[in-house]
């Protein structure tokens, strides 16, 4: 079985706790949007991709964002 890449893109999140930690997102327009919808930004854009693969931890939870997001 081959494995299937694909970019997932992240918008790193402000914990409120000191910390912060990439929420992932399946294209590039959605990492967008999540860091201009923030309530406090950082200053510039922190978003960015890395190469994965179908059925990751990090692809699953980009595609449970979007169903997430699509509910609202």
């Amino acid at each position: 079985m081959e494995l299937e890449k694909v970019v997932v893109w992240y918008s790193i999140q402000n914990c409120g706790d000191g910390s912060a930690a990439p929420y992932w997102f399946l294209t590039e327009e959605e990492a967008d949007k999540d860091q201009e919808d923030m309530d406090e930004g950082w200053g510039e854009s922190c978003i960015g991709s890395v190469e994965t693969f179908v059925g990751s931890d990090i692809h699953r939870e980009a595609v449970e964002n979007r169903e997430f997001e699509s509910e609202d």
